[in-house]
């Protein structure tokens, strides 16, 4: 049961992050992100029984639920909101969150060459350019 726990604490740490990163502060707190979280960790822990790749699968989860909250929520301005999906997703994941480009390769189903990819585009999208 250790190895278990040690893997759903794994997991929420990762939701956390992903929530919090999407999802911002608002009103000074984290609280509508953790809030998210929690109920992405409940959804991941009741589907999480035969999954094979339980990453690729909390990552869906968990996007569903914040792109659930953002269609519901106001919008503050966000610097990468102006990335195609898969950048912003690539950045999220990588430069928020901390997964590897192996690990964000399989959170989204595609190879890590299209991650390093990905990233290389929108960090040169996001670089300002010189005056």
């Amino acid at each position: 049961m250790e190895t278990g726990s040690k893997i759903v604490d794994a997991v929420r740490v990762l939701v956390v992050r992903y929530c919090r990163a999407r999802i911002g502060r608002r009103s000074g707190s984290y609280d509508a992100a953790d809030e998210v979280a929690k109920h992405s960790c409940r959804e991941i822990a009741a589907g999480a029984a035969g999954v094979p790749a339980l990453l690729t699968f909390a990552y869906d989860v968990t996007r569903g639920l914040v792109d659930d909250f953002h269609r519901t929520a106001a919008e503050l301005p966000n610097p990468l909101s102006g990335l195609p999906g898969q950048q912003r997703e690539i950045m999220v994941l990588r430069s928020l969150v901390g997964l590897s480009a192996d690990d964000t390769a399989l959170a989204l189903g595609c190879s890590v060459q299209a991650v390093r990819l990905a990233q290389h585009r929108a960090l040169t999208t996001l670089r300002p350019t010189p005056a």
